[in-house]
């Protein structure tokens, strides 16, 4: 269910005039920015507000004032306090998703379908960002993978950013997002064919899911369409359509590909806040000893089935392991009531600096999720993975196609292969030394700069 929790903003007023076409005094203003984070997803919201923060500290290079503006959503279970604590202005959004419609746009997501189907719903998100972008005022808006945004700004012909985890680019989609048959279509009987024909049969897949749901998102489209959305191909790409689009990977990822004339490949982004003292008892279960650590996440975005199957997996191993256990996925108290908890497993609810915990660990069992796999990545820490989607799997792909890790198909995710695939890992030194090489990659890029410079070049070549 989706409640109001305030009024919405009266008529729409005219469309700005933006970026600063006018004498060097105007241009010399303060820019005002406006980002919308989804604060259900812990990834879409962390990297929101590090691209905030990079724009800020790039600002004095280019000697001007940035004013960001964070506008969210909020719900029962969200990430409200790290945008309060973020030291931006914070604006509630009059939009509360309650767990169902959460749950529900999660799931589409894992699916593969269009995360609104209600045209009610999709018309009320749409009217928030809208009247929001009316209300602020802003030179340009900034957004992650959040379709009604970029139909809103559009409408208003307001310049939006767009910050994703892989080119919205139809030809790349079709090339290059597929590295293999996707888990859902995935048995034993394909599992059997060779590599050369699974990665034919993977660009076709890729050309078809082109024309399904996801892609489409009809509702949002009929809805933008209601609300004066022109788009003359009204689809995903269209709505995530905009003058820069960033894409928070590793570069070495992308060499050779066509990501798109808009596009650029600016390096990882992940939440990055200053090192912190790690809690006492994971600096205590990570202790040295004769046993390897393992450090287990599954995001915000992840499945209780997949998180305990997980401990289940170390549960026997003799390991020492800390278990980041997200709200969003499950309690403590659901994990514990599921499984006997050993001691040499730590279960932890609490925020953990996840690219130092990573660091101490000798592998990381995780979902695919950008910012989980970042993490892993920039400790130089080997991977055992599991993709909730299609995008995500091509995260771990990434990875395993350079050495660094094993990923195992959805419906092969049991305590069993974990095991297998963490020995793996844990006792053949390539794993690690391919993951040591991914590092000195990802330490060549810094992408929170690298984004935030795309930015601003952007903006000082539109005002020209």
């Amino acid at each position: 269910m989706i409640k109001e929790t305030g009024s919405e903003a009266g008529s729409v007023r005219a469309p700005f005039t933006r970026l600063g076409r006018g004498t060097g005094a105007q241009r010399r203003a303060p820019l005002r920015v406006t980002c919308f984070l989804p604060a259900f997803n812990a990834g879409e919201t962390t990297r929101g507000i590090e691209l905030c923060r990079g724009l800020v500290r790039l600002a004095e290079e280019r000697q001007r004032e940035v004013i960001v503006r964070l506008a969210y959503s909020t719900g029962e279970i969200d990430y409200e306090a790290q945008i309060v604590a973020s030291g931006f202005e914070a604006h509630r959004l009059p939009l509360y998703l309650d767990e169902a419609t959460v749950s529900g746009i999660m799931a589409a997501d894992h699916k593969g379908a269009e995360l609104v189907s209600d045209l009610g719903t999709a018309r009320h998100f749409i009217r928030v960002v809208r009247d929001e972008i009316v209300a602020s005022t802003p030179d340009f808006v900034l957004y992650g993978f959040v379709p009604p945004v970029g139909i809103a700004a559009q409408i208003l012909r307001v310049p939006a950013v767009v910050y994703l985890p892989f080119p919205a680019y139809r030809p790349w989609i079709r090339r290059h997002l597929l590295k293999d048959i996707p888990d859902d279509l995935n048995n034993a009987l394909v599992s059997a064919t060779p590599a050369p024909i699974r990665r034919l049969l993977a660009k076709l897949i890729s050309a078809a899911m082109l024309t399904k749901g996801f892609f489409k998102q009809p509702t949002f489209a009929a809805a933008g369409r209601e609300l004066g959305w022109l788009a003359a191909n009204p689809d995903l790409f269209a709505m995530l359509a905009a003058p820069l689009q960033l894409v928070t990977d590793l570069p070495a990822f992308y060499q050779g590909q066509d990501v798109g004339p808009d596009t650029r490949i600016t390096g990882p982004l992940f939440s990055l806040p200053p090192l912190v003292e790690v809690a006492a008892e994971i600096r205590e279960m990570f202790s040295a000893g004769p046993h390897n650590r393992v450090f287990v996440s599954m995001g915000s975005s992840g499945e209780k089935a997949y998180l305990l199957a997980a401990i289940e997996a170390l549960a026997t191993m003799q390991v020492r392991a800390v278990v980041a256990v997200a709200p969003r996925i499950c309690s403590l108290a659901e994990v514990r009531a599921s499984l006997p908890i050993p001691s040499h497993i730590l279960l932890t609810d609490s925020f953990i600096p996840a690219h130092q915990v990573n660091a101490m660990a000798d592998a990381a069992v995780i979902h695919g999720g950008q910012g989980t796999v970042q993490t892993a990545v920039s400790a130089g820490t080997p991977i055992v993975g599991v993709g909730m989607q299609v995008e995500q799997s091509a995260n771990l792909d990434n990875i395993v196609q350079r050495g660094a890790g094993i990923r195992i198909p959805k419906r092969q995710w049991t305590p069993e292969r974990i095991r297998r695939a963490l020995h793996r890992v844990l006792e053949e030194p390539r794993f690690r030394q391919s993951a040591t090489r991914l590092k000195r990659d990802h330490d060549a890029v810094d992408g929170h700069n690298e984004a935030a410079r795309a930015i601003w070049d952007f903006l000082d070549s539109s005002a020209h």
